[in-house]
């Protein structure tokens, strides 16, 4: 076969995000033919995605099999019990979300069915669950198993959150003081700014004062403190009361920043767990100033909620009972003053409309359509426009509470995710207490040294700790160590560590999270860890040079301690080119006439920093005292 002919040619790759484009051309860059086609060409492929939105539902699927657990193990615990009583009650339960040809018990109740007490005569006596659980709470009568159940049943469903500890036995205060004290701390370690109020008991009662507005408790908070210019630098006091009392906040006025003045608003009344990880992209290290003023907000919320009740379930009763009063005064308003509009706001279901229909969820025809609290307060603001020429104090009550957002609030809704699990426990104790006396099964011990109420607690405060993980031996990612490797005993709440090697599971943890060089198989470091993230800052620092000459060790050393080291007084943000240019000429190490320009082998910004080395620890160990990782192929001291 004839032999091709063998030119120089030049091979072009353009690699996009969706995309990689291709070329092949002469040293005259002229475009290659082969085959008479030309050799140029662009390959599409689908734009990389995050595993945020795959994590978030993993995260989902795996709380709500965990709320199932502990609702299997409280059925477990009191079947026994339930099937001497009713042996259809569970069943029943169970089927209460079908239709009634679907159900294999043929009743037209889906709890109680005796020919004395059915759910006509259960939800009479029992408007709500709060009902029920306040009642087994504070007496100490007989009442039916089945009854105890429920209230069980409804806290073990929906039992708090784990975000911060705070005492069983403390006041319903204690957590936002707390919370306060420490972000306090914080602005004053990090800024060095005192920010505890003259009078911290009145601040924190605004905080918590219930059907305030936001523009009011945002006054109160900010009275006496001066409003920052615009060129005024530095974290405002000012603008963290009003981050506090739920407005919206540029986050260029709150950290005195202009790097920031393209950023959206945030305000601690929206989740920010959503737009987490964008906020700690704009942030940095400021996003802790934000998560602790947001744990200041939800305990404030917290408060405001439980007010003086020592359960949960008496402030929602006493919610329950507010929201019949206000409703019957907005129904004798309308029907005393605009009787034509009465059924559009209580009754249509057709259209899509933000009416009581639809918020309330009360027969409403439009399938899942729902709405919000806040939208449907602004369905009846622009409804009932004459409500707020009313001379009535209590229809001005009222309208202003549906100006601020806050008429008839459901029982249930996304501000009981600021209630933290020990407040549902204490309600759980006391009942478990009182039902004990006349349930005799629940403090019977069993053969594993636990009565069915201690099961009942345990389980109710139970969390999986994070370095142990999925406890399922099959699992793809499964870590955990057992005490008894040829056991295979089931594990419960109760007797997890005394099967389960904490230790041992912990370090395989940490030996899990070790990265593996990708062609040798060896221990790598991350790339925040301490040592290598002084390397990274070296490297770009190393190259610097002055007319030529690059910067003396001892200089070298100084200008890292004074900027990355020790950089809160110093000044704000990224290291830049001019920073060190005017660092140096402060430091005479070079001539006032000496221009920048003068400045070569580095970027205009320094992208690395020692974050990961001084951003927790305190800055007096100094650079060079970080211990040496014996897995590092280098060390960065040698480097300087």
């Amino acid at each position: 076969m004839k032999e091709k002919t063998q030119i120089p040619y030049y091979l072009g790759i353009d690699a996009g995000s969706s995309s990689v484009g291709w070329a092949v051309t002469d040293t005259m860059y002229h475009v290659l033919k082969t085959k008479g086609k030309a050799m140029w060409g662009v390959r599409l492929f689908p734009d990389a995605s995050t595993a945020a939105e795959r994590r978030t539902h993993r995260a989902a699927r795996r709380r709500l099999q965990r709320r199932k657990q502990r609702l299997d193990i409280l059925e477990m615990l009191f079947a026994p019990a339930l099937n001497e009583k009713d042996p259809q009650f569970l069943a029943r339960m169970h089927e209460s979300d079908l239709w009634q040809e679907d159900k294999s018990i043929n009743s037209k109740y889906s709890l109680f069915s005796d020919s004395n007490f059915n759910d006509c005569d259960y939800h009479a006596q029992y408007p709500t669950t709060y009902h029920l659980r306040s009642e087994l709470a504070h007496s100490t009568d007989s009442h039916d198993v089945r009854l105890v159940y429920l209230a069980l049943h409804h806290l073990m469903k929906s039992r708090g959150h784990f975000l911060y500890e705070i005492s069983e036995t403390s006041d319903n205060d204690s957590s936002l003081r707390d919370k306060f004290d420490d972000f306090c701390t914080l602005l004053s370690d990090a800024y060095g700014l005192d920010f505890v109020p003259h009078n911290t008991d009145n601040y924190l009662n605004i905080l918590k004062t219930p059907n305030m507005r936001v523009t009011e408790k945002a006054a109160l908070l900010t009275e006496g403190l001066k409003k920052p210019s615009k060129n005024e630098a530095g974290i405002s006091p000012f603008y963290i009361s009003e981050l506090l009392s739920g407005r919206s906040v540029a986050l260029s006025n709150l950290f005195g920043d202009d790097r920031f003045k393209d950023a959206k608003k945030i305000t601690l009344q929206n989740d920010l767990d959503a737009n987490y990880n964008e906020l700690c992209e704009v942030l940095d290290d400021h996003i802790s100033v934000v998560t602790a003023a947001k744990d200041v907000y939800d305990a404030a919320r917290f408060a405001e909620i439980i007010g003086t009740h020592r359960y949960l379930c008496d402030a929602k009763i006493a919610v329950y009972k507010q929201n019949n009063i206000d409703l019957r005064v907005l129904k004798d308003y309308i029907k005393a003053h605009c009787i034509e509009r009465y059924n559009s706001i209580f009754c249509d279901k057709e259209d899509k409309i933000d009416n009581y229909a639809v918020y309330s969820q009360y027969h409403h025809k439009s399938g899942d359509y729902t709405c919000s609290q806040e939208a449907f307060c602004k369905f009846l603001k622009k409804s009932l426009p004459e409500m707020a020429e009313s001379k009535s104090p209590v229809i001005a009550t009222i309208y202003q509470k549906i100006v601020d957002g806050s008429f008839l609030p459901r029982l249930r809704s996304s501000e009981n995710g600021v209630i933290p699990y020990q407040l549902q426990l204490r309600e759980l104790d006391a009942i478990l207490k009182n039902a004990s006396l006349y349930l005799p099964f629940l403090a019977q011990q069993q053969c594993d040294g636990y009565t069915p109420a201690e099961k009942i607690r345990k389980t109710f405060e139970f969390r999986v700790p994070y370095y142990v993980g999925p406890l399922n031996d099959k699992a793809a990612h499964h870590w955990a160590v057992r005490s008894n490797t040829d056991s295979k005993e089931k594990i419960y709440p109760w007797n997890f560590n005394q099967l389960i090697d904490l230790d041992h599971s912990a370090e395989a943890f940490l030996v899990n999270l070790i990265g593996r060089c990708t062609y040798t198989g060896d221990p790598v470091l991350p790339k925040d860890s301490l040592l290598y993230s002084e390397y990274m800052l070296l490297n770009e620092l190393n190259p610097l040079k002055i007319d030529g000459q690059p910067l003396s060790t001892e200089h070298k050393k100084q200008l890292i301690k004074d900027m990355f080291i020790h950089p809160v007084s110093k000044q704000k943000g990224k290291v830049t080119k001019k920073k060190i240019y005017e660092y140096l000429k402060s430091k005479g190490w070079i001539s006032k006439a000496t221009n920048i320009d003068s400045i070569s082998g580095i970027d205009d910004k320094i992208k690395s920093d020692l974050r990961s080395a001084f951003g927790s620890a305190q800055p007096s160990a100094g650079l060079w005292a970080i211990s040496r990782c014996s897995t590092a192929s280098f060390r960065a001291e040698e480097m300087i």
